[in-house]
C-alpha cells in the first residue's frame, strides 16, 4: 500500500483512486467499473441507476442544514485511454494498473495512469462515502466511453437529475476553470484494394521517439505525427509497393510511432527524406528515431497505384491546427488529427478526429476530408459527433467558485475555454438551464505512458471542492 500519511484532506480519495486502478476500464471495457460503482452504492443503501452503456448515477441526500439547497451534479467519466509501452506485458483488458508513488507524483508502470478521469471517480466516491462533510444533495454522474466519442454522455437519460449546477471533474490544471470547449467529429477513411503483388524481400521503416499527446490540448504544440512522417518518407520513393502501414492506437491521441513494410527498387530517396526530417527536428524537444531494415515479406503487397494513393491521401489530408480563435487569445479554434492508421487484408483504414469551436468550420473541414477521400477513390464514414460548449456570460456557479478560490488561496483563478472535448456541451443540450464548470488537479502527460498526477495538488483541489460544496 502506498503511504499517504503526508496527505491532509484527500487521503480517502487517494485510497479510492488506488482501488479503482485495480479495475480494467479502458474505453469499451467499462462493465467492470460499472459493476464496482453499483456495488459501492448497494453497500451504502443509496440511489443508483445504471444504463445499457454502463453509465451510472448515484445520489446522496443533502447533509443536515442543506436540505433546502438546490442539488449539485458532480460528473466525470469512467473510461481511460489504455496506452502502454511497446515492451509492456500487461493485458489492459484484464489487468489493473501498477500504480506507484514517485515523490509528489503518482505514476503507473509502463501504462497510462488513468488519472484522466480517475480523479473524478476518486473525488466523487470519497464525497459519497463521507458522512461528516457539508453539502447539498449530490447527484454523481459517472459516464462511460468519453474518450471514444463521449457516447456515454450522449446516451445518458438525464430525466431523473434535478440539479441545474454541474461541476465536471475532467480538467487537469489546478486553479484553472474551464468554461467552454470545442465540438468534435470522427471520420474513418477506407481505401479498398486487393493484394496482388508478391515480392519475397523488402524493408521495414520504423518511426519512433516522438512525444505524442492529446489531440485537443496538445495540438497547438505542433508535435510530429509518426504516421504523417512515415507517409512523407515513403512518398519520396516513386516506385514503391506497400505491404503494411500502421500507427497510433486512439483517434484522439497523436501517434508516437509508425511502422511500414514495403518493397522498392532502392530506398535512397526515402533515406534522404528521413535525414531531412531528423535535421528539421534537431533544435526541437522531439527527436525522431527513424530506421530501415531489410526483411522477408510474408504476405503479398498492394499494387503501385494503391500504394501511391494511400501515401498521397495521408500527406494531403491536413494535420494539426487549421485556425486559431479570433475571440480568445491562444485558443485553437479548428484542428484535425490523424490518430489511427490500420492495414486491412483488403486495403487501408485511417481514423481522423476533427475539432472546432464553430459548427460551420467543423462541417467545412469534414467536407474537405470527404472530398480528398473521394479524390483517391476512398470511402468515408462520419462517426461520433458532439456539440461544443458555449461560454455562458452570466454564471452563478462560476462566480461562487471563483470567490471561494480567491478566499482560500488569495489568487485569481484562470478562467478559459479549451480545444479539447468535454461532456458539458452534451449534458447542457440535455438539461435545460444547466450551468457548468470544469476543474481538476495538476495531471501531466495524460493519454501517454508518461502520465503523472501531483499528489499535493490532488489534496488541495479536493479540499477546495469540499469548500465549494459548503457554499452552494
Amino acid at each position: 500500500m502506498i503511504d499517504f500519511s503526508d496527505v491532509r484532506f484527500a487521503k480517502k480519495a487517494l485510497e479510492f483512486f488506488l482501488e479503482i486502478s485495480k479495475i480494467p476500464r479502458g474505453s469499451g471495457n467499462t462493465g467492470p467499473i460499472a459493476d464496482h460503482l453499483e456495488g459501492f452504492a448497494y453497500k451504502r443503501g443509496v440511489y443508483c441507476k445504471r444504463d445499457a452503456n454502463n453509465s451510472v448515477i448515484i445520489k446522496k441526500p443533502a447533509s443536515l442544514g442543506f436540505e433546502s439547497h438546490d442539488p449539485v451534479i458532480l460528473q466525470g467519466h469512467t473510461d481511460i485511454v489504455a496506452e502502454k509501452t511497446k515492451d509492456a506485458t500487461i493485458d489492459m483488458e484484464k489487468e489493473g494498473l501498477n500504480v506507484y508513488r514517485d515523490g509528489d507524483f503518482l505514476r503507473a508502470k509502463d501504462t497510462t495512469l488513468g488519472a484522466d478521469n480517475g480523479v473524478a471517480l476518486a473525488y466523487m466516491l470519497a464525497i459519497l462515502d463521507d458522512k461528516d462533510i457539508s453539502h447539498p444533495e449530490i447527484e454523481a454522474v459517472f459516464t462511460s466511453d468519453e474518450e471514444t466519442g463521449l457516447t456515454g454522455a450522449e446516451g445518458l437519460d438525464t430525466s431523473e437529475l434535478r440539479g441545474r449546477r454541474m461541476i465536471n471533474l475532467d480538467s487537469d490544471e489546478e486553479g484553472a476553470f474551464v468554461v467552454g470547449c470545442a465540438g468534435g467529429l470522427r471520420i474513418t477513411v477506407t481505401l479498398r484494394s486487393a493484394r496482388t503483388v508478391s515480392v519475397p524481400r523488402g524493408y521495414r521503416l520504423t518511426v519512433a521517439g516522438l512525444l505524442g499527446g492529446h489531440s485537443g490540448t496538445d495540438i497547438n504544440l505542433c508535435r510530429a505525427n509518426a504516421v504523417k512522417l512515415a507517409a512523407r518518407i515513403l512518398g519520396a520513393e516513386k516506385n514503391i509497393l506497400l505491404t503494411s502501414l500502421v500507427g497510433g492506437n486512439k483517434d484522439n491521441a497523436i501517434p508516437r510511432e509508425a511502422v511500414a513494410e514495403f518493397s522498392a527498387d532502392d530506398i535512397e530517396k526515402a533515406q534522404a527524406e528521413a535525414d531531412k526530417i531528423i535535421e528539421e527536428y534537431k533544435d526541437t524537444v522531439e527527436k525522431p528515431i527513424i530506421s530501415f531494415e531489410e526483411i522477408e515479406l510474408d504476405m503479398p503487397s498492394f499494387d503501385k497505384k494503391t500504394s501511391r494513393d494511400i501515401l498521397d491521401l495521408i500527406c494531403e489530408i491536413p494535420f494539426g491546427v487549421i485556425k486559431m480563435s479570433g475571440d480568445i487569445e491562444g485558443l485553437v479554434e479548428t484542428s484535425i488529427n490523424l490518430g489511427i492508421m490500420k492495414t486491412l487484408s483488403s486495403g487501408f483504414e485511417v481514423h481522423y478526429s476533427l475539432r472546432s469551436s464553430k459548427e460551420s468550420e467543423k462541417a467545412s473541414l469534414a467536407e474537405r476530408v470527404h472530398t480528398l477521400a473521394l479524390k483517391y477513390g476512398a470511402e468515408f464514414a462520419d462517426g461520433d459527433a458532439y456539440p461544443g460548449w458555449a461560454y455562458k456570460k452570466d454564471s452563478e456557479l462560476r462566480q461562487t467558485m471563483v470567490e471561494v478560490y480567491k478566499k482560500m488561496t488569495g489568487k485569481e483563478p484562470r478562467v478559459f475555454a479549451i480545444h479539447a472535448g468535454l461532456e458539458c456541451g452534451i449534458l447542457m443540450d440535455k438539461i435545460e438551464g444547466l450551468d457548468c464548470i470544469s476543474m481538476g488537479p495538476d495531471n501531466f502527460a495524460y493519454h501517454t505512458t508518461e502520465e503523472h498526477l501531483s499528489i499535493s495538488s490532488f489534496d488541495r483541489v479536493y479540499a477546495y471542492l469540499l469548500e465549494v460544496l459548503k457554499n452552494l
